[in-house]
């Protein structure tokens, strides 16, 4: 738990204004769980790139131009 402390987490106070809208809309959009979704809009909203191996959610990011962060699977898939 210490470790945890150090990376500064903290809760975004903005995401309940855009849950049953803007979260629903990118879900229904691009086919992604809510919970998916909301990883999207947030990383979207505050421009800042999204980590996932998930193949739905990583196109979804890029049809938004939502940066990716690069993870060491895609460099040996690329490579």
């Amino acid at each position: 738990m210490d470790d945890l402390s150090r990376l500064g987490i903290v809760a975004d106070q903005e995401t309940d204004k855009y849950a049953w809208f803007t979260t629903m809309r990118l879900a229904d959009r691009h086919k992604l769980t809510l919970y998916d979704a909301a990883y999207l809009e947030l990383a979207q909203r505050l421009g800042l790139p999204l980590a996932t191996l998930d193949e739905d959610l990583r196109r979804a990011a890029d049809l938004l131009c939502v940066p990716l962060l690069r993870l060491s699977s895609d460099e040996a898939a690329a490579g």
